[in-house]
């Protein structure tokens, strides 16, 4: 069964009180009243591109994603928000805003790597409505940027990268103005570009008990819509659940066959469900293993041999060539940096 892509009916309501435009208008050919989008959680997306379609339409500019996305202070976004508020680095507040994307929308698949010395926070639509992923794509990056703001202690500059996946629109010029960092268009891929140096800066709203109460408020969330996410996705979920179990007792990490009868699959299903979509067990595996290895170098209560355990390695040698390979560094010179 194909799973459900919907967004969380904040969006919309914050359409419906705006002000820019009629509640008639706005709710043309939807189906839904104003007393009922005020009950609903979560809408299906093309019910929300319907409502940004009737928006659009009576906005004299583009920009209004942007606009939107301003709105959005990070306490809007509930136990998504306050776990990255609360993170203890900057790098952990932008992982917290990739893993649990699926709290707020399923229509993104959002991932995270580093190359060289840039981080790259990447968005791929699941929709296949250009128009629809464009404007998402705005909002997500001011909300985004927004954070990264209240982090640094000042707007962002050059040294961030907004890269829009889609041609850039008629009044880009405008949409690029809502935004302090630089915005690129036309890229293979929507992506958030920040200097790698970047994400060890301490976020000076950090909270430890705040932070480790809303990640666990944000897991149960996704385990409760689980049946609206992708196979992907929830195999990241399920990795990442056991990742952060496995700081308190350290555990190898689940094997294909013990995620497949999870999901209830036959491992060669999950297989064919992973690669359909571009990835495999090993590559999410690995993808996650080196963010949560920097996570917690981060973190000074962790010895090098502390992160191997949680990870799964079973020698602390085989944990040093997969760092090297993902960094180009030991772990030890790594955090020394």
């Amino acid at each position: 069964m194909t799973p459900a892509l919907n967004v969380s009916a904040t969006y919309a309501r914050l359409l419906l009180h705006s002000n820019r435009c009629s509640p008639s208008a706005l709710l043309a050919g939807t189906g839904l009243s104003a007393a009922q989008l005020a009950r609903e959680d979560y809408l299906d997306w093309q019910v929300l591109a319907s409502l940004f379609r009737n928006f659009d339409r009576e906005q004299a500019q583009s920009s209004w994603p942007a606009e939107l996305g301003a709105q959005f202070n990070m306490a809007a976004h509930g136990p998504l928000g306050f776990a990255a508020l609360s993170a203890p680095t900057l790098g952990a507040a932008l992982e917290v805003m990739a893993g649990f994307t699926a709290v707020r929308l399923t229509t993104v698949t959002v991932a995270t790597e580093t190359r060289a010395d840039r981080f790259l926070l990447t968005m791929q639509d699941a929709t296949g409505d250009a128009l629809f992923a464009h404007w998402i794509e705005a909002i997500v990056f001011k909300v985004l940027e927004s954070l990264l703001g209240v982090i640094l202690g000042h707007p962002v500059g050059a040294n961030i990268t907004l890269a829009f996946s889609g041609p850039a629109p008629p009044a880009a010029e405008a949409l690029a103005a809502c935004y302090t960092a630089r915005v690129a268009f036309a890229a293979p891929i929507a992506a958030l570009s920040i200097p790698a140096s970047w994400l060890a800066l301490p976020s000076p709203l950090h909270d430890e008990a705040v932070y480790r109460s809303n990640l666990a408020r944000c897991r149960d969330i996704l385990a409760s819509r689980a049946d609206q996410m992708s196979i992907p996705q929830r195999v990241q979920m399920l990795l990442r659940s056991h990742f952060d179990a496995s700081r308190l007792t350290p555990a190898p990490p689940p094997t294909l066959e013990q995620l497949a009868a999870q999901l209830h699959l036959t491992p060669r299903t999950l297989i064919r469900r992973l690669q359909h979509d571009g990835g495999s067990y090993r590559g999410t595996l690995d993808q996650l293993r080196q963010r949560h290895a920097a996570e917690l170098l981060r973190d000074a209560r962790y010895t090098v041999a502390d992160v191997a355990e949680i990870l799964g390695y079973r020698e602390q040698a085989n944990f040093g060539r997969a760092f090297r390979r993902w960094f180009g560094l030991s772990p030890s010179a790594w955090r020394r940096q």
